[in-house]
């Protein structure tokens, strides 16, 4: 029999967790996020760094107070709209002997985000959209909606509404997948294997929510975004987390969390249709071509800077976020 002691534990641990969602006031917080890397090889000659850099929606305002590298530049990818920061180091005219960094500084504004007709189930109907909604309705490299996604799709035989289809899927990967961010396999969003696997993290359960509503001609979207949650120790981040959003005529683009909801199932009517206070977005899509474009082929997630080094990908770097609640005024 469990003690008195560890259920009052395991209570006050599911309550932390609650308390760090569905808070729909805003938050008002300071951002400073930091790209770092070692020195490059000796023989390398040129550098570029391309940084995603969070920008205004309806659910976040961002205000780039500074950035300390005056000599980047801003810009932004057409298919999606991503932006970034773009800087190119030379070896002969800049010091690429010692590290390399670059610190932003943002005020950041953040809200609730609840859609009422998914709380709802509303049963709207599907309306197609217009031709700017391809690009949610077609493959991705690792989002084919062929083969084991479309095999899926007609085994779920999904009732027509999308909001209602959606949410189906969505319980349904709730209760056949396993998470498990140390899978073989896990953690780039494979759509095909995680069908086979029923196993993977929160971009794989997304990517398989992506593909099922595609192949059933509902526009889905992969989001990307930096948790921000008060309970997090010395409010610092170094890791990104992903969702799905899925677009219907009047409500527009809904937010769904499998992953979470399947590590958490107190939250799982939440995390159908809300997206909390606690996320940043920074980009969003799949197969990501930068500006300007990477030597490279496009980018299969593009939710950490990504670097090349003489025109060859480079993995040496890293990221950290620290954040802290600023009074309302």
């Amino acid at each position: 029999m469990l003690s008195r002691r560890f259920i009052v534990v395991a209570i006050l641990i599911i309550s932390m967790e609650l308390a760090s969602y569905g808070k729909d006031e805003k938050r008002i917080l300071e951002f400073t996020y930091t790209w770092s890397m070692a020195a490059p090889p000796s023989e390398s000659k040129i550098v570029e760094v391309w940084i995603p850099v969070p920008i205004t929606n309806d659910r976040q305002t961002v205000e780039l107070i500074s950035v300390s590298d005056s000599k980047g530049i801003f810009t932004s990818e057409s298919k999606y709209g991503n932006k970034m920061f773009y800087r190119k180091y030379y070896r002969q005219t800049e010091l690429l002997n010692d590290s390399i960094r670059v610190v932003f500084k943002y005020k950041l504004q953040l809200i609730e985000k609840v859609v009422r007709e998914a709380k709802e189930l509303k049963s709207l109907p599907k309306v197609p959209p217009d031709k700017s909604f391809q690009v949610y309705l077609s493959d991705n490299r690792l989002i084919p909606l062929a083969g084991n996604v479309a095999n899926l799709k007609n085994k779920m035989l999904l009732p027509e509404p999308p909001i209602l289809a959606a949410k189906y899927v969505y319980d349904q990967l709730i209760n056949t997948m396993t998470y498990n961010h140390l899978a073989p396999g896990a953690g780039i969003g494979d759509a095909a294997l995680a069908c086979d696997s029923k196993t993977g993290d929160c971009s794989d359960y997304h990517s398989v929510f992506i593909g099922v509503c595609r192949a059933a001609g509902i526009p889905a979207d992969h989001v990307f975004g930096i948790p921000l949650r008060t309970t997090q120790k010395n409010r610092t981040a170094k890791y990104w987390h992903c969702w799905a959003q899925f677009w219907v005529k009047g409500p527009g683009w809904i937010t769904i969390d499998a992953s979470e909801a399947d590590k958490h199932p107190e939250l799982k009517e939440y995390l159908f249709g809300t997206l909390s206070n606690d996320y940043l977005v920074i980009s969003h899509g799949r197969d990501v071509m930068l500006e300007p474009k990477q030597k490279a082929e496009a980018l299969n997630i593009f939710a950490d800077p990504y670097v090349e080094v003489d025109g060859k990908s480079f993995s040496g770097t890293k990221w950290e976020g620290v954040f802290n609640e600023l009074l309302k005024p």
